[in-house]
């Protein structure tokens, strides 16, 4: 197991990661708000008002109505495509396949 796990991280590579505020605007969000935290619908559900909160820094988010939350954009992509950890780090561009 623990092999395993220093295969995985070693194929993963977070530095690669899109930038947040660039890649939410990407999945079509609208943000808006100052400060670290900013308001944009929740695409998670049948949102008609921004309940979702985003950092720009981080990509960590939280809906206010809904609850689903995370602490990046992986996670974020994850959840919204509802693939696993791997098919998202491979399409965000942080997965690299060597040996």
């Amino acid at each position: 197991m623990r092999n395993k796990m220093n295969r995985f991280k070693k194929k993963f590579n977070r530095d690669s990661l899109p930038n947040p505020g660039q890649y939410f605007r990407e999945q079509g969000l609208k943000l808006t708000g100052g400060g670290e935290w900013k308001s944009a619908l929740c695409p998670f559900h049948a949102d008609t008002n921004p309940s979702l909160r985003l950092r720009l820094d981080s990509g960590g988010f939280r809906c206010m109505s809904c609850g689903v939350h995370g602490g990046d954009v992986l996670a974020f992509h994850m959840q919204l495509y509802k693939i696993d950890f791997i098919t998202a780090a491979k399409q965000l561009g942080a997965w690299e396949d060597r040996p």
